[in-house]
């Protein structure tokens, strides 16, 4: 009897964790990965409603259009991608809902978005815990990508990358007055430090830094600020209605004439020009190098004009379309960036897929930059030697810059 129920006991015992096992086994998180996976999917969050709508727009037409070439070219490692969606209307409790939303019950392998940096904070954590891999083709906020966020990955130049490019553009023209413009908020006061940082590390001091708070209805105390210390060049980390009033408040002081005006590219909003009228011929902005037609030129060069095409015959002629191309090819790229990636680690294992991201990224075609620069160190994409200026009053088919 004693012998049947010790006998019983241990049956009971070895099922118990044999089901456990195959419970584990059976089981696959995003991380986990395959070799041959059935299906592969791709989560992609962003506002594509409110204010911010623009920017889910562009970042889904970019993944979309990528995803049905890839598909109709065998998929990636012979698996078709899905993909799932999500309007986080660039609210940070929604965006973190369903972001996990989108690995728990999507099984998402891999996230393209959010798109806005507040709602992207608002989820990173999780993301660094489920070991799911973020591409970060439109949010800038630079605290986004850190030694903290080891899966995080930006395609697009951060604010922090664009801050010094505006200062180093500004030092090599030569400009001996250079005046800082922002407002108040986080991110005015992000991009004013980082630029009287790299301004220092050149061993030249701003000759003011003028500050407001955003929506201030008078802008003229500003531009009051720029004339009285001889400025020549005003660096604007300023959004697009902001800039327009300053640029018509210098404008109306009898200044503008007098200075050159070198924005990132939150002053590029699509209602700036109107707002800013004749002084917008005064300012620059921050442009992608390949992204941007030379003066002179019809077209840009053949793999980046090929891509553009692509875009418009996927999705209209300028002024058919409320995106810009330059808006849908970093989200485009990112697919295609996960794609080699996921292929030259032969699974979606994010760990072994984040190795070559960090190791191997020299090998990949890139349509959008000449080489990112990621690396253990840092998962920064975009180089910041491959930024410049371009003219915001005059655009090539409507919706390409044109380069100073």
């Amino acid at each position: 009897m004693r012998k049947k129920l010790v006998s019983s006991i241990l049956l009971s015992v070895l099922l118990l964790v044999t089901a456990c096992s195959n419970e584990k086994e059976g089981s696959s998180s995003p991380k986990e990965g395959s070799s041959s996976p059935s299906e592969i999917v791709i989560g992609n969050i962003g506002a594509m409603s409110g204010t911010s709508a623009v920017l889910g727009k562009a970042q889904s037409q970019g993944v979309v259009l990528a995803v049905k070439e890839i598909n109709e070219n065998g998929g990636i490692l012979g698996a078709q991608v899905r993909i799932a969606t999500r309007d986080d209307e660039a609210d940070p409790t929604k965006s973190k809902t369903f972001v996990e939303e989108l690995v728990d019950k999507e099984k998402a392998n891999f996230l393209i978005g959010p798109t806005n940096s507040t709602p992207a904070a608002a989820s990173m954590a999780y993301l660094q815990e489920s070991k799911v891999i973020s591409m970060l083709p439109v949010a800038t906020g630079t605290n986004l990508i850190s030694k903290d966020n080891p899966y995080a990955f930006r395609i697009t130049p951060s604010n922090a990358t664009q801050a010094k490019a505006l200062v180093k553009i500004a030092v090599e023209k030569k400009y001996k007055n250079i005046a800082l413009v922002a407002d108040t908020s986080a991110l005015g006061v992000d991009g004013i430090a980082v630029m009287e940082e790299t301004l220092k590390e050149y061993g030249v001091e701003p000759t003011v830094i003028a500050t407001y708070k955003s929506d201030d209805p008078d802008m003229t105390p500003i531009a009051q600020k720029i004339k009285e210390a001889n400025a020549d060049v005003a660096l604007f980390w300023t959004l697009g209605a902001d800039g327009a009033k300053i640029v018509r408040s210098l404008e109306r002081i009898d200044y503008i004439d007098k200075l050159n005006i070198l924005g990132y590219t939150g002053v590029a909003m699509p209602n700036f020009k109107e707002l800013a009228g004749p002084g917008a011929n005064q300012v620059s902005v921050i442009s992608m190098n390949n992204w941007a037609v030379a003066s002179g030129k019809t077209e840009l060069e053949p793999k980046y004009w090929e891509i553009y095409q692509n875009i418009i015959n996927e999705y209209g002629e300028y002024k058919k379309r409320d995106t810009n191309p330059t808006s849908v090819v970093p989200s485009y790229e990112a697919v295609y960036l996960l794609k080699w990636a996921i292929e030259k680690a032969g699974t979606t294992d994010t760990v072994e897929v984040k190795k070559v991201l960090e190791n191997n990224v020299e090998e990949f075609e890139s349509v959008f930059v000449n080489q990112y620069t990621f690396s253990e160190e840092s998962h920064e994409g975009y180089p910041l030697a491959e930024l410049d200026m371009a003219s915001i009053s005059e655009m090539f088919n409507g919706d390409l810059y044109i380069k100073k």
